[in-house]
């Protein structure tokens, strides 16, 4: 059977419109020739992150971005379609992780492999995690030593400010005045030290006063020992047994008092008892009233008779 020329040619066009084609999605990271399983994946940040990003599987190529697109049910969320080679199983509760694979800030993603028996299923959502980049980590170091910065130099512009309101003309006057006083006084204190001042005269009497003490330093001296042998013959003395006898005394004199206080005695009974000190006072009364009676009338007490006989 004979091929004619055109259907060469259509042949022909169509084996070099697939190399082509494949060519080119290869030299895009993608191999037409190899089936994949895409899930799904949530971010709310991807910059640096474009479709054909590689994804990592322990530093193994294994898939790539197929799609991205914002995600509809939530606004400011991006929908990132991950594209895994069908040999490669993840499991479930597995994180897809999105860092930065460079220092110029090109973004990839690498699967954290779970410990889950179970599968993620083509089409399910993917557990995702957002890994701060070499950029992302240094703003969040610099940002608060720029925000202390920013308030070092407006607390050191309000310090100026203060300075220029504290240092006007009236407080520079003020100023100047303090230092003429504290000049003044510098030279009072010169004019105290000069030979002739009243800071030298002191110090001459001071001198003089030391010099006396020295030269009586023997009568002193002896004052103080006959303060000593005064203050031996008081001790001496018999000055400790009277003390010690009033001790006894006062001693004596507190339990006494600690027996009374307690009701022992008659005295003691009589300072506690109020029945007692009642009765007395009642018959002090009855004794009063009796001799009372006894004066006004001494014949119902005593009988006199003058001749021998009773009276009747």
């Amino acid at each position: 059977m004979k091929i004619s020329s055109e259907v060469k040619i259509g042949i022909i066009a169509v084996v070099a419109v697939a190399v082509t084609y494949w060519g080119l999605n290869y030299l895009k990271g993608r191999n037409i020739l190899k089936s994949f399983y895409e899930y799904n994946a949530f971010y709310d940040d991807i910059t640096g992150l474009e479709i054909n990003s590689i994804i990592y599987l322990s530093g193994y190529r294994i898939g790539q971005v197929t799609d991205i697109y914002f995600n509809t049910d939530k606004q400011g969320e991006m929908t990132v379609k991950l594209g895994i080679r069908k040999n490669y199983e993840i499991p479930r509760n597995s994180v897809a992780e999105l860092y930065s694979a460079d220092l110029m800030g090109t973004k990839a993603v690498r699967i954290m492999l779970s410990d889950d028996n179970e599968s993620y299923r083509p089409g399910d959502t993917v557990t995702t995690r957002i890994v701060p980049g070499l950029t992302e980590m240094l703003d969040n170091e610099i940002m608060p030593i720029r925000d202390k910065a920013d308030e070092l130099l407006t607390a050191i512009d309000t310090f100026i400010f203060n300075l220029n309101y504290i240092f006007d003309e009236e407080t520079a006057n003020d100023l100047k005045a303090s230092i003429g006083h504290l000049d003044d006084a510098s030279r009072e204190i010169r004019d105290m030290l000069h030979d002739d001042g009243k800071l030298n005269k002191m110090i001459s009497d001071i001198k003089s006063i030391t010099g006396n003490l020295r030269k009586h330093n023997d009568d002193l001296a002896l004052a103080l020992e006959n303060i000593e042998s005064i203050s031996d013959s008081i001790a001496q003395s018999e000055l400790k047994s009277v003390i010690n006898n009033t001790n006894e005394t006062l001693k004596y004199s507190h339990n006494i008092l600690k027996k009374i206080d307690s009701g022992e005695g008659t005295l003691g009974m009589l300072v506690n008892n109020d029945s007692l000190y009642r009765s007395l006072e009642s018959t002090s009364t009855d004794l009063d009233r009796l001799l009372k009676d006894l004066q006004e009338n001494p014949k119902k007490y005593i009988n006199v008779s003058v001749f021998g006989g009773r009276n009747k």
